[in-house]
């Protein structure tokens, strides 16, 4: 009996250990890109899903704290544009408050914020084939745009083009999804919404729309390489 139980439970063994993961996330440094959107007050007709969707570029570098924690900082790039979704009358609306009624430009950013994980690697417990986090954190955006305005009591309704900037703290909301690869490395998705509760990113105060503050809405795909082992 005890030759044929002693193979059965050395099988068992051999195939039971790699099963089991281990608390080995290190520190990474990715990269993602994807599309986003701006929710602004010339920003398109959001609720008949008018507006424009534009590439996000960022990079990222996540610190290990401990097994559920992280702290990461990440740098940004957002291409904007108005787009053209506004009849005559929006138009001569906006015009008449002296705001622009379109824009094209750049936003660029840089936050920090703690990560929570909610199923990382654990030793004795088996590892989650994809892995779910979170973070809420605190950022600086600049927005540096070509502002278009039309000139109102023109017979021949110009408009004048003129260079915008504006800047101030947002307030960014993270939830991402990834799977570890057999290199030293794994990719994900991530959604991210940024807040700016007390600056304008679009240069238009003019509070056509719903929710008060302007935001940026992103999805990008991330490639992350192990750092620091």
């Amino acid at each position: 009996m005890k030759t044929i139980l002693l193979p059965f439970v050395s099988i068992l063994f051999f195939f039971s250990v790699p099963s089991f993961g281990q608390d080995n996330r290190t520190d990474r440094l990715g990269i993602g890109i994807g599309p986003a959107k701006m929710y602004g007050d010339n920003t398109g007709v959001h609720s008949k899903f008018k507006f424009k969707v534009l590439p996000v570029l960022s990079l990222d570098y996540s610190k290990k704290i401990e097994t559920f924690f992280d702290v990461k900082a990440t740098l940004g790039w957002q291409m904007v544009n108005s787009g053209d979704f506004y009849n005559t009358e929006q138009i001569d609306k906006i015009a008449a408050s002296n705001l622009p009624h379109a824009f094209k430009g750049n936003i660029y950013y840089a936050d920090v914020m703690p990560i929570y994980h909610f199923n990382p690697n654990q030793s004795g417990y088996l590892p989650s084939l994809v892995k779910v986090y979170a973070g809420l954190g605190l950022g600086y955006f600049y927005s540096q745009r070509t502002d278009e305005k039309l000139i109102l009591n023109d017979p021949s309704r110009r408009t004048e083009t003129y260079p915008a900037s504006d800047s101030g703290i947002y307030i960014p909301f993270r939830l991402g999804i990834y799977k570890d690869l057999k290199s030293d490395a794994d990719i994900g998705i991530e959604a991210t919404l940024v807040v700016s509760p007390f600056s304008e990113l679009e240069g238009n105060d003019q509070q056509q729309k719903r929710i008060k503050s302007d935001m940026l809405m992103q999805l990008q795909f991330y490639y992350r390489i192990f750092i620091g082992k």
